[in-house]
């Protein structure tokens, strides 16, 4: 006689990995967002003049 036993439906699994993606996208948006950098932009003194 065969006994069917029953399966864990496996969502456990996909709900970690889940989450550890979205730790890591927000660690990472936290790492780069310290450092901000300004923009220079240089215009030539001939240029800015009408």
């Amino acid at each position: 006689m065969i006994y069917h036993e029953d399966k864990p439906s496996g969502v456990a699994f996909p709900i970690t990995v889940i989450l550890i993606a979205i730790v890591a996208i927000v660690g990472c948006l936290a790492l780069s967002s310290g450092h901000h950098t300004s923009a220079r932009v240089w215009i030539p003194v001939s240029a800015a003049e009408p």
